[in-house]
């Protein structure tokens, strides 16, 4: 990879994260498209000790089988820096789309992906800029290329012309007045972009297709982000699709969040499991484990840290031993199968019950069995308040045109192989993530309420559209599998009025909120609520405006103003009478919800604004009794 140049993105940490990691496309202060390089050379620099970089969160690196998590990178000048440690690291970033034509004459041009710096002017004429062409080729194992001007001009995977070609517009908004052309006067070829960006019932695409008569043009094999070598191609024989570079479905992050839970561990236990996770001492207790017991292990560790294990017994060394190994051993396959529902159902435990640890702080604003306030009229049964928190999101792979995220040692393997060049290199067992310390407020409603509502006929009917949309979608392998069911849905939407509802009182912006919903009706994961808490921990962290509107006094007219507002969409009748009809949104998952009344930004809803219904709240004018708040309302 090319990277004597540099040039400045406007990009938090964060946000290389979600939403610019590797492989994604952003945008640099010039206004030129910049593709996120690959891992392996994040870390790259002077005096660099990744150490500083470390995140541990032990759960997520049992799931996804890596020894640690990093944070990005900042990138910090050796002039006047008096440590010299971790300088001059830089974000490897490449040149994407590669092809430009010019402002003035039109005539189009390919660059070298390493030309990441300022705007370039044209070679043909003296006055010209050179702007990016809007369209990229994807395919669905995550390959990218340039569009093939020249074959597509030509009409031949081949051609044999080496003329300049020009990208045309008559003027018009649409790609019918969009057309290249060849400059060769014994060529003269011309064709019109029309169609480029359709996809045909039979999932054929006029690219893949429609370039040469009776030629199939497929996929390249482009992996941009790994830079200018013959590495970045593969053989691929996918479908390739155009899309427009700034579209949602060029790149899908697959991220996975938890939060942390405090263990129900001694002091002794604590300080010892800490003293056993360093490197050297961690590598040598793997090598004891493999071939002798733990309780010999033990004796042996005793012997050789007498100082550092002062304060251990025998006993506590060798629970420590065990739950060390514990967390290091790799997860069998059919334990995949449901992990993201027991992560789920950890955390709920933890929320539910009063806690105070240095990372996750519970305290109780509302019990149903204790408190007399007016929350149980919307059938609450606990609302719980969480000063403090921390969630920790992991970068695991990406995917392009669908957002199937679907866990297991397979996607997990092909993410990772996505993210790095050498996936299997001993220095690239870790991840990029990042770690958000916040606040938020955690609602349990009551079970009993919510199992009546749902054995409602005319809940089950009006659920039945969107039930039947999903599993459609489901089979044709374009999302991944989840628990669906109308709880599901309301506590979902609910989630969403109070976001909208909170932002103007608590001093956050609504990208800063985030929903994460916990709702299984499995006899051993039973879950029926949701948290809303901060999002944006590295620029904004605990404010106290959030907890604050959790007290009783302010929380009541939230709920009361959100549940009230959620009758009426400005765009109504037609929100709701399209949703009950066919359903719209995404892959039309939703009802009663569009971009004015039940939308957050992506980064607050952890369905990409999926699964969401107004009516499930409030019922309809034809059928109230379908709303769960109708006789509060």
């Amino acid at each position: 990879m090319i990277n004597h140049k540099t040039t400045n993105i406007p990009l938090r940490r964060a946000e290389l994260i979600t939403p610019f990691g590797v492989g994604a496309i952003s945008t640099n202060n010039e206004g030129v498209n910049l593709m996120t390089g690959a891992l392996d050379q994040w870390f790259t620099g002077k005096n660099v000790d990744k150490s500083e970089f470390s995140i541990k969160e032990p759960r997520l690196s049992k799931v996804l089988g890596v020894k640690e998590f990093r944070l990005p990178p900042d990138y910090r000048t050796s002039l006047g820096n008096t440590e010299k440690r971790n300088t001059e690291m830089k974000i490897p970033m490449l040149l994407f789309p590669t092809w430009f034509y010019c402002n003035r004459c039109r005539k189009m041009e390919k660059l070298n992906p390493a030309e990441i710096s300022n705007k370039k002017n044209c070679k043909y004429c003296s006055n010209g800029h050179l702007v990016q062409v809007p369209f990229v080729v994807v395919c669905r194992k995550g390959h990218i290329d340039d569009f093939p001007w020249k074959e597509w001009v030509h009409s031949s995977l081949a051609p044999s012309c080496t003329a300049p070609i020009k990208l045309i517009s008559t003027g018009g908004a649409t790609l019918t007045s969009m057309r290249i052309e060849c400059t060769s006067p014994s060529c003269l070829a011309s064709r019109s972009l029309k169609g480029i960006t359709t996809k045909f019932e039979n999932n054929d695409s006029p690219l893949f297709s429609k370039i040469e008569d009776g030629e199939k043009y497929y996929c390249t094999g482009r992996k941009h982000w790994y830079g200018t070598i013959e590495t970045s191609h593969e053989n691929c024989k996918e479908k390739p699709f155009v899309l427009l570079k700034n579209s949602n479905n060029v790149y899908y992050p697959s991220v996975i969040s938890a939060l942390y839970l405090p263990g129900d561990y001694s002091n002794e236990l604590e300080k010892t499991i800490s003293f056993f996770k360093n490197d050297l001492i961690l590598n040598e207790i793997e090598i004891l484990q493999a071939n002798i017991s733990n309780e010999t292990v033990a004796k042996i560790l005793k012997e050789k840290f007498p100082i550092d294990l002062e304060f251990a017994e025998e006993n506590v060394i060798i629970k420590a031993l065990e739950l060390i190994h514990e967390e290091t051993k790799e997860m069998e396959e059919d334990q995949y199968e449901n992990i993201l529902r027991v992560m789920r159902y950890q955390e709920y435990c933890s929320l539910i019950d009063e806690k105070k640890d240095e990372d996750l702080r519970v305290l109780s604003e509302f019990n149903i069995n204790y408190d007399k306030s007016p929350f149980y009229q919307y059938g609450l049964q606990k609302i719980h308040l969480v000063p403090k928190l921390r969630d920790t999101r992991i970068l695991y792979g990406f995917q392009r045109l669908n957002s199937n995220h679907s866990l297991n040692r397979t996607s997990i393997k092909n993410g990772k192989s996505l993210l790095f060049k050498k996936p299997d290199a001993p220095s690239n067992n870790w991840l990029p993530g990042y770690t958000v310390y916040g606040e938020g407020i955690f609602f349990e409603f009551d079970k009993k309420l919510l199992d009546s509502w749902e054995e409602k006929q005319c809940v089950k009917k009006h659920f039945t559209a969107m039930e039947s949309r999903y599993k459609q979608v489901l089979l044709n392998g374009i999302i991944e599998e989840r628990e669906l069911s109308p709880r599901f849905v309301l506590l979902h939407t609910l989630a969403h009025v109070l976001i909208s509802e909170m932002i103007f009182e608590c001093g956050y912006s609504s990208s800063a909120l985030r929903e994460r919903i916990y709702v299984s009706k499995q006899t051993d994961s039973e879950m029926n609520g949701f948290l809303i808490y901060t999002a944006s921990g590295d620029s904004e962290g605990t404010l106290g405006g959030l907890v604050r509107l959790g007290q009783t006094q302010n929380l009541i007219q939230i709920l009361q103003k959100g549940i009230e507002k959620a009758r009426w969409c400005s765009s109504d009748p037609v929100c709701t009478d399209i949703g009950i009809q066919s359903g719209q949104g995404i892959h039309s998952l939703n009802v009663a919800a569009c971009h004015n009344c039940g939308y957050l930004p992506e980064t607050s809803c952890e369905e990409f604004n999926m699964f969401l219904d107004r009516s499930l709240l409030v019922g309809t004018p034809n059928n109230p009794e379908i709303g769960f708040f109708g006789k509060v309302i």
